[in-house]
């Protein structure tokens, strides 16, 4: 089932919070179906905001900026939907522009994104209005939400980037600045930092960060204990997860780069990745999350014994 909401209507529910209307699974769509939102039954939320291949006329093509498809993230974000699906019986929350990026960036701030057109900046904000409505209502159900921006990168290194809103530079500074305020309050991981027993730079580059257990699964990644400090050209995270990974609102997450070759080029290593990011998050929700991918409580004790009973892939 697929049902046009106005933008009227996504930014009520995105405001007060009341989603009675969507169903879990069901697409929804902002106007001309220019951005889609399927709503969710897991306190994990994906976004793929430069994926789009929709070029109307109406929108002229942005001038500033890059405006570059980052290739098949759209079909990659519905992939791990997909695995998440049909391992759990329960949907993420998925939020996809389907706008070409040379139209709408969505991953940039309004001027930039939408470059005064009228059509565009509508898409802008029913895009950022979906997230929201996605993240409060996992909050809500789950008391968390851990949001996923997800993206693919073209760098000469074959390796997953992982934005936690730090750059190269900061993370090459000392264990001990990481783990000052500066860094963490900076941090879109600062929601779990402020509520797990491991350090900031534990969770950046420890053996239960993203990037460890990403590896442990066959992908290069960065950073992790292999790769503390990514080479340059990196990305930190963008706009998406500056602007909605707030711990006072328990949001949590990163941007996600993925590279293209053996990741994003063909169906069946989209599926692999997929495969292995959802076996990941099956370890790192109950370590850092203190719940499991299906949203279901774990106690600190439940929480490393079955850490260490999940298989590498």
């Amino acid at each position: 089932m697929m049902r046009p909401l106005n933008s009227f209507l996504i930014l009520a529910l995105a405001v007060c919070g009341h989603a009675e209307d969507l169903v879990p699974g069901n697409s929804v769509f902002g106007q001309r179906h220019f951005i889609e939102y399927i709503p969710g039954e897991l306190p994990l939320v994906i976004t793929a905001p430069h994926g789009g291949r929709l070029t109307p006329e109406e929108i002229p093509n942005r001038t500033n900026g890059v405006t570059d498809i980052d290739a098949n993230t759209q079909e990659l974000a519905r992939t791990i939907a997909a695995v998440v699906h049909a391992e759990t019986g329960r949907h993420i929350h998925l939020v996809v522009c389907r706008l070409h990026r040379s139209k709408l960036d969505a991953n940039r701030d309004r001027a930039e994104a939408a470059q005064g057109n009228a059509s565009a900046e509508q898409a802008w904000q029913e895009h950022h209005a979906f997230i929201e409505t996605a993240c409060d209502a996992a909050v809500r159900q789950f008391g968390v939400a851990f949001l996923i921006d997800l993206h693919g990168h073209g760098h000469a290194d074959p390796r997953v980037e992982l934005g936690y809103l730090h750059n190269a530079l900061d993370l090459a500074d000392c264990d001990e600045a990481l783990n000052e305020s500066t860094y963490v309050n900076a941090s879109s991981l600062r929601w779990i930092v402020e509520r797990s027993d491991l350090s900031h730079v534990e969770l950046l580059r420890g053996p239960l960060s993203l990037g460890a257990l990403l590896e442990a699964r066959g992908f290069p990644a960065t950073p992790s204990p292999r790769m503390p400090v990514p080479t340059e050209p990196f990305f930190r995270g963008g706009y998406t997860i500056a602007r909605h990974c707030k711990a006072d609102k328990n949001i949590t997450g990163l941007q996600i780069e993925a590279n293209r070759p053996r990741l994003r080029d063909t169906a069946e290593n989209r599926l692999r990745f997929a495969n292995a990011l959802v076996s990941t998050l099956r370890e790192y929700f109950p370590a850092h999350l203190g719940i499991n991918l299906s949203g279901e409580p774990k106690s600190k004790d439940c929480q490393r014994v079955e850490a260490s009973l999940v298989p590498a892939q």
